[in-house]
């Protein structure tokens, strides 16, 4: 029997994927596989970007940099925006 849902890919988690990051291909030419997968890096979306590295786990040829913040990150920038504000007050 035929395990088909296997294949499927969810486009609601790529989509949430490419929102959440951006992601760069290391190389920038020729095909690479991966067992039932293969890319062309000069040509590669971010869709297909986000899936090799999400999915297929290709995170050594593909980078990723994230373009949401972090409740951590977001708290650092608020209390450095904070302290300057209180620094030009004083002056």
């Amino acid at each position: 029997m035929c395990d088909c849902n296997k294949n499927i890919l969810d486009l609601s988690y790529l989509k949430i994927y490419t929102i959440m990051a951006k992601y760069k291909a290391k190389l920038s030419s020729g095909r690479t596989y991966k067992v039932d997968f293969s890319i062309s890096w000069a040509t590669a979306t971010q869709e297909e970007l986000a899936y090799a590295y999400e999915e297929k786990g290709m995170t050594n040829l593909i980078e990723k940099t994230t373009t949401t913040k972090t409740k951590d990150e977001s708290e650092k920038t608020s209390k450095k925006k904070s302290s300057k504000k209180a620094d030009s007050t004083k002056e």
